[in-house]
């Protein structure tokens, strides 16, 4: 009777042989050769669980990022479509801060150039937001809308 060939190197081979002086000097018999083989194909196969667990684990862990990176991606764009407000916003600030800055007047010996500092409380203007109704949305259309209404730019409010 003869049996495959076993389709891993022989040094596995000998991690697996048992130990013992007189069973390595003694001739291999066709069962105990087929028990080695059987038992490095089940540590073969041991492996490739472990491997196939490892993957499956890896890979779920994968899917929850991708569902944080989809996530965080929709909160970016949603902060780069309206950046073009925050940036409106921050200029009207600086504008009211520059009203003021002018309102202030100079001292007469200021040299040319000079630009009064204000207090540490003195802030920008409030902006107020208003929102902004397109023409289809207004009842026939016909009445042009509010002043300020068509802009939905913040605008500035003296307090």
């Amino acid at each position: 009777m003869s049996y495959r060939q076993s389709m891993y190197p022989g040094g596995a081979a000998a991690n697996l042989a048992p130990s013992n002086a007189s069973l390595a000097s003694s001739a291999q018999t066709p069962a105990h050769s087929r028990l080695l083989d059987k038992q490095r194909e089940f540590t073969a196969f041991s492996h490739i669980c472990n491997h196939a667990a490892q993957l499956a684990t890896f890979l779920d862990e994968y899917a929850t990022r991708c569902d944080t990176l989809v996530g965080g991606s929709e909160a970016v764009g949603d902060v780069v479509e309206h950046w073009q407000n925050v940036f409106r916003a921050t200029g009207l600030a600086i504008a009211s801060i520059a009203e003021q800055r002018a309102a202030v007047p100079p001292p007469p010996d200021a040299p040319e150039g000079y630009v009064p500092a204000l207090g540490p409380d003195a802030l920008p203007a409030k902006l107020v937001r208003i929102p902004v109704r397109n023409d289809a949305d207004h009842d026939g259309g016909s009445q042009p809308p509010a002043s300020g209404e068509g802009s939905g730019a913040a605008t500035p409010v003296q307090a």
